[in-house]
Formats: C-alpha cells, sequence, structure tokens
C-alpha cells in the first residue's frame, strides 16, 4: 500500500533539532569555567547553564565570537537531552537574542515577528543558532576574562582568586564602560 504524501512543512524548533559544540578555544575556556562532575572545581553546575547565561552575557555586552576550530575533534557538548529539558529557559533567551540584535538589519517589527515564529526554513534556523552561539561564544570569553584571566583586586578582602573575581563580578556587574 502507498504512503499518503502529505503537503505539511518542516519545521525547525530551535534547541530540539542539533546539540550545540564548543571548540578550539572557547572549548578551552569552557574547560577553565565548567568540568563535568566536579562542582567544586567550577563556576557553573552544568555545561547547559554556562551556555545559557553565556548567551545573556554575550547579548548584554554586545560580544559575539566566531567559532574558531583549531584543527582537532575535540569538542565539549551540550547535549540534546539537556537543551530539550531546558528549552523553557532557552526559548526565551532565543527570542531576546532575535529582537535585540541589530546586526541583520531588519525592522523592529521584522525582528519581534521572527522571534516569535518557528523557522521553515533550514537555512533561516541555521542563521539564527548561529547567531544565539556566536553570542553564547562572546559571553564566554567574557566569563573568561573576568573569571579566570582578572587579577583581584588588591584591595578586596579575599585572598582567594577565584572567590575575589566572582565577587567583583557579582558587585559591578557588566559594567556599562565595558559594554562595547
Amino acid at each position: 500500500m502507498a504512503r499518503k504524501k502529505t503537503n505539511e512543512k518542516r519545521t525547525f524548533e530551535y534547541f530540539k533539532v542539533d546539540e550545540m559544540f564548543f571548540v578550539g578555544k572557547h572549548r578551552d575556556y569552557v574547560d577553565q569555567l565548567w568540568t563535568l562532575n566536579k562542582i567544586q572545581e567550577s563556576y557553573f553546575k552544568r555545561l547547559v547553564d554556562l551556555y545559557a547565561i553565556a548567551a545573556i552575557i554575550g547579548l548584554r555586552t554586545g560580544r559575539k565570537s566566531a567559532e574558531e576550530s583549531d584543527g582537532t575533534d575535540l569538542k565539549r557538548t551540550v547535549q540534546m537531552k539537556q537543551l530539550n529539558e531546558n528549552y523553557k529557559t532557552l526559548l526565551p533567551i532565543m527570542r531576546m537574542v532575535l529582537i535585540l540584535d541589530e546586526s541583520r538589519g531588519l525592522t523592529p517589527e521584522q525582528r519581534i515577528e521572527g522571534a516569535f515564529v518557528i523557522p521553515e526554513d533550514e537555512e533561516l534556523y541555521k542563521q539564527n543558532m548561529e547567531l544565539f552561539n556566536s553570542y553564547a561564544r562572546g559571553g564566554v570569553e567574557y566569563l573568561y576574562e573576568q573569571l579566570i584571566l582578572k587579577d583581584p583586586d588588591l584591595d578586596d578582602d579575599y585572598t582567594d582568586k577565584r572567590i575575589s573575581n566572582i565577587i567583583a563580578l557579582l558587585k559591578n556587574p557588566l559594567n556599562d564602560d565595558e559594554i562595547v
């Protein structure tokens, strides 16, 4: 018996189609900020938490970064299961990215409309996911600089560099003079 052909349109739901990979320098930065099953040594409990927060920070600071492969197969993967389980957290962040990012030359009305539509075009889906991921990579860079590279303030009461940098970031998050 022949199957019935349907005219259903294919959709590409954000965070339900592809896993996300950090490669190259961003993988190295992630390794400094998060370690699997080592909460005491990590700034984030789960990689998906770092991914979500980094996207927000990247957007807030206007910092995007392109993927930079180092030619190896090494990567850190935000698993599909975690993306699906955190869909209700990630989707509003994606919508903020699509609405607030002005780099694509869209009108505010087009950005708002596009943020609340599930792409039916694979190319648009990939472009929007790359936009989100570029902000996430930019946020990872910012977090790495502020939490790992930054020398502690000599005037604070904390002798541990890790604690000092966390407190400094919490006291004065995302200074306007740091925003590009």
